[in-house]
Formats: C-alpha cells, structure tokens, sequence
C-alpha cells in the first residue's frame, strides 16, 4: 500500500523535526514500511532518519521518522511512501 500528501509540516533550515512524523494504518501491522518527507519548495532538500516501527501496547502498530531539512530555507512538507512488497 502507498500514499502521498499526508499530514503538513514546515521546518527550518538546518533544523530536526521537533517532533516524530507517523504512519498509522488504523493500527494495522503493514510490515515494513517506507516513510519519506516530500518537499512542497523548489529547490528543498529534506532527509529522513530513525524509520522505526512500533508495536503498542493494545497490539496496533505505528511506524515513525525522524525530518532533517538539509536546505538553506524554511520548508513546507508532506509525507509519503509505501510498502516494500
């Protein structure tokens, strides 16, 4: 299963995402997941890190990353990715 355009962020240059970006298929385990930030500015350079998935503690699970904008300029984000089967 893949998506895109999912959620919004802005972050500054140089700067780590304050806080960790999620995936939640309603709790469903999806296997492995790929998460990465879209950049909405031309010319915006984002890298993620820390993919991570977690089992919760009533059996869901969520999948997690970490956004680091590697560009010289505020910028506006989405997130997407999919599945590795």
């Amino acid at each position: 299963m893949s998506y895109s355009g999912v959620g919004f962020g802005t972050i500054a240059p140089g700067a780590q995402n304050a806080q960790n970006w999620n995936i939640s298929y309603g709790g469903s385990d999806h296997g492995a997941q790929s998460i990465h930030a879209n950049p909405l500015n031309p010319g915006a350079t984002l890298q993620v890190n820390n993919q991570r998935k977690t089992r919760n503690n009533d059996g869901s699970v969520t999948y997690w990353v970490t956004i680091t904008n590697v560009g010289s300029f505020s910028t506006n984000f989405n997130l997407e990715g999919g599945g590795y089967a």
